[in-house]
């Protein structure tokens, strides 16, 4: 194979040394023959023939310089530098000879002599394009010493008359025509070399530049003419032997060179043809190859250059096993697939797609609309608006659930989802997904969210319904020209007391038909709680319509109820809300509302229906506003305890001071004294109570304190505060309270603490414990509003209490009804077998007194007696012992 090393071997082996002194050979040889001439034949002037011979000698001398670069460039004036100095050295000889000769007229002989002289320069000329090869050194010297001699003969024979034989010049001649030959011969040889080598040279760099392995073959493909960098670096073996010569070593696969050698034959050229190659260590690699016949150096051969693909295949194999696995899977589960082109707007639909939709067969399916045709109406809008927000990077991928009219009429159920491929700016060029029929899970959830949203009892819609109804209205315009009405059947744990829950269930079964029958089909009739109804009313004009229909339907409700054989009559309570009034942005706010509204209707009496308006937004706006407030008042020191006194119902007629009730106060700087009704809820739903009450007690046990030292508490007084049922039932709440006690230093029994007989049923053994600890540090408890709760009277022997209170409910009653002062006796007397005190309270008239007297009450409390007063007033209380009866 033709290299670069193989072609610059020749220029090589002739260094710049060796050029120089075989051009100062030829230098001296001159220069001797030269002066030998002009001593022998004409005893010339030396210093003439010295000058003649220095002349000769520098050209020698300057001659070789033409040798030194072997490129190219400096060719063609190494040839005409060559033979104008050749030239110029053979006339400078021929006219020494013709002048020692005398011949200054003899043209023929000049003619001769100018001849052998130009034959000379023509050799010299030769000899400095060939002096680079061996051969054409060995050709121009003979050449030269050729010429010289038969130019010498021809001197010898004009100058002496010594004829030469012939034979010998001839002879002499032939070898000179033989050696100028092979000398021609020799140079055009050098000559192709040298163009065949810059032609090889343009090609390698542009090889060398390609990352692509690229050779140069033989015609039948079996020998390396040329390789670039890359493949003598990753094809070649490193011993440059088998691998370098040797092509179908770099096949894997023998039978892809002959096809490749086959379709070369035939088409001339072969494009794109992949093969599996190896390379120089074994490992193997796809490569797509493209190759073209061409003529190299007269010779055919074959130009191939090969791309390793080797990534891209394994990505082919990895998408195929990718869409294989992926078709599997997709047939596995049941799901029609999608795959939409976003430019073009073609979309590609899977045969189980057309077959879930239910499409006609041999009906041609490529567009959207072939999909959105089909969307419920009602639907359509919201699948468009996720795959837009998909689209538009909005959602990480699209994921919904929507109706779809299926090819024989059904409604069916679909799920789609989908991702989409995006340039590198964010711009999607496709988007592809699946899709499910879920009519069967759909069926599922319909029918176990009915269930889940349905009353079993009176068949309505429960309170999960309606909590969602108000979670999805959450806009002023999905409320508008609405109303929410609360009914409450007033007393109907009355009736489940007296008539047993077979009757009340009966009541609320009737009590929902009858509720029905004003309700239209758009309006949202639910059961919330136990006795509490709710209806949401549509297409309301303002709250004056509103409110005219809420009156209408209470007004039916309020009709007695046929349970069994008896006529039940029954109050309701309604609390109504509108969208045109009270400010409602929503449907939470509305509710809210509303039951705003049905609480201030439980406040001003059974049977009654109140709006949310703006008086009752006001009220509102400042429950609001003392929650807030409420929260640094008792460290503004605007709580503050008023005592009530508690008598001692004596049989002689002298009621004494025995001890008082602590009553919680809040004088606001701006709204002046806030009733106990009103802040003391306020606290419980704000979690302050607890911390209230511990600043109660704490005041409590600072008078207690000072009346004891004082000398106005004997031994049976005390002071009642009262706890809450938040704050008796928290652990932490109870572990802050015994902390308080152990820090205060009282006698035993001074300090009461009022508990109501809800607490009691609040895990009663847990109440049991906490009651055990309050009493071992002295505290005695009171059982507050005894008759109104419904504790078990089982239950009151287990707690460590120490009084009884009766709730004022029964006692004013207790002259009027027959009932009540039974109640009242049945409390005391039960108290009494207890072994605890019992107070009435509520005291409001003198007959009160003496019937309670005449019944045993230990104490009574009222206004008869006194009404809260603050301390300094109690201290003169005390002072004076007795209490004079309020006339």
């Amino acid at each position: 194979m033709l290299s670069e090393t193989d072609l610059a071997a020749p220029f090589r082996r002739l260094s710049r040394f060796r050029a120089a002194v075989f051009g100062a050979g030829i230098a001296c040889g001159l220069f001797g023959v030269q002066y030998l001439l002009a001593v022998s034949y004409s005893g010339a002037p030396a210093a003439w023939t010295l000058a003649l011979s220095v002349i000769a000698l520098a050209g020698g001398v300057a001659y070789p310089a033409f040798l030194r670069s072997p490129s190219g460039r400096f060719l063609v004036l190494r040839v005409i530098g060559g033979g104008m100095l050749g030239c110029l050295m053979a006339l400078i000889h021929a006219a020494t000879l013709a002048s020692l000769a005398g011949w200054p007229g003899s043209e023929g002989w000049t003619a001769l002599m100018l001849g052998e002289a130009t034959l000379l320069g023509a050799v010299l000329a030769g000899c400095g394009g060939a002096l680079t090869t061996p051969i054409g050194m060995a050709a121009g010297g003979v050449a030269c010493l050729a010429g010289l001699a038969l130019m010498h003969g021809f001197a010898r024979l004009a100058l002496g008359g010594n004829p030469v034989p012939d034979g010998i010049l001839f002879t002499v001649a032939g070898i000179a025509g033989v050696m100028v030959t092979l000398l021609i011969g020799a140079q055009l040889e050098l000559y192709g070399l040298l163009i065949g080598r810059s032609h090889l040279d343009r090609f390698r760099i542009l090889a060398d530049a390609l990352p692509i392995p690229v050779m140069l073959t033989t015609a039948d493909s079996e020998k390396l003419i040329f390789t670039n960098e890359i493949t003598r670096r990753q094809l070649i073996r490193a011993d440059g032997t088998a691998g370098l010569t040797q092509v179908e070593g770099l096949y894997v696969n023998p039978d892809d060179r002959q096809r490749l050698i086959d379709t070369l034959h035939r088409d001339g050229a072969v494009e794109g043809h992949m093969v599996e190659m190896r390379r120089a260590d074994g490992s193997t690699f796809w490569a797509l190859g493209s190759a073209r016949a061409i003529s190299f150096d007269g010779r055919p051969a074959i130009l191939s250059g090969f791309v390793d693909i080797t990534d891209r295949k394994l990505a082919e194999e990895a998408l195929l096993a990718s869409e294989v696995r992926y078709a599997l899977i997709s047939r596995a589960a049941n799901d029609g697939i999608w795959d939409w082109d976003v430019p073009s707007g073609t979309v590609y639909y899977s045969s189980r797609w057309r077959e879930i939709v239910g499409a006609e067969p041999g009906r041609r399916l490529n567009s959207l609309d072939d999909w959105f045709s089909r969307v419920h109406p009602d639907d359509l809008p919201a699948l468009k608006a996720a795959i837009d927000d998909h689209l538009n990077g909005a959602t990480p991928q699209l994921d919904i659930e929507y109706r779809l009219r299926h090819g024989d009429g059904r409604i069916c159920w679909m799920q789609s989802r989908g991702i989409a491929l995006r340039r590198k700016d964010g711009a999607p060029i496709r988007m592809a997904g699946s899709q499910a029929d879920i009519t069967l899970r759909k069926t599922y959830e319909i029918n176990l969210r009915n269930a889940a949203y349905e009353d079993r009892l009176t068949g309505l819609n429960n309170r999960a319904y309606f909590t969602h109804l108000v979670d999805t209205r959450m806009s002023e315009e999905s409320i508008r020209n609405t109303a929410i009405v609360l009914f409450n059947i007033d007393q109907f744990r009355r009736v489940n007391d007296t008539l047993g829950t077979a009757s009340g269930d009966a009541l609320l079964i009737a009590f929902a038909r009858r509720l029905a029958s004003w309700v239209k089909p758009q309006d949202a009739l639910c059961r919330l709680g136990a006795d509490e109804f709710s209806v949401w009313l549509t297409e309301v004009a303002d709250h004056r319509a509103a409110t005219q229909l809420a009156n209408s339907i209470l007004s039916d409700l309020s009709q007695p109820y046929t349970l069994g054989d008896a006529q039940v009559p029954v109050t309701i309570s309604a609390g109504l809300a509108t969208a045109s009034i009270g400010g409602a942005r929503s449907g939470s706010d509305m509710l809210h509302n509303a039951r705003l509204a049905l609480d201030r209707s439980k406040q001003l009496g059974e049977g009654s229906c109140s709006l949310f308006d703006e008086q009752l937004l006001a009220e509102t706006k400042l429950r609001q506003r003392l929650s807030r407030e409420l929260a640094n008042a008792g460290r503004l020191n605007q709580i503050y305890l008023e005592y009530q006194p508690v008598v001692a119902l004596s049989g002689n007629g002298q009621d004494r001071v025995a001890g008082f009730e602590a009553l919680m106060r809040w004088r606001h700087p701006e709204l002046g004294l806030i009733p106990p009704a009103q802040f003391v809820p306020l606290a419980e739903e704000a979690g302050l109570i607890g911390s209230l009450g511990m600043l109660a007690i704490e005041h409590a046990a600072r008078e207690i304190a000072q009346w004891t030292e004082a000398g106005l508490a004997n031994e049976s007084f005390s002071v009642a505060v009262n706890l809450s049922a938040r704050q008796i039932s928290d652990p932490t709440g109870v572990q802050r309270l015994y902390a308080l006690l152990d820090r205060l230093t009282l006698p035993v029994g001074r300090l009461k603490l009022e508990i109501t007989e809800s607490v009691l049923m609040n895990d009663p053994d847990e109440m049991a414990e906490t009651f055990r600890g309050l009493r071992n540090r002295g505290v005695e408890l009171s059982l507050d509003d005894f008759g109104t709760g419904y504790s078990s009277l089982s239950y009151l022997h287990r707690f460590p209490l120490n009084v009884l209170k009766v709730d004022q409910s029964f006692v004013t009653r207790m002259l009027r009804s027959p009932e009540a002062l039974r109640l009242v006796r049945s409390i005391i007397e039960l108290g009494h077998d207890l072994g605890l005190a019992v107070v009435a309270e509520g005291v409001e008239a003198a007959d009160e007194v003496e019937c309670l007297r005449g019944l045993g009450c230990d104490y009574g409390q009222g206004y008869f007696f006194s009404p809260p007063v603050p301390a300094s007033q109690a201290e003169k209380l005390l002072r004076t012992g007795l209490i004079q009866p309020r006339p």
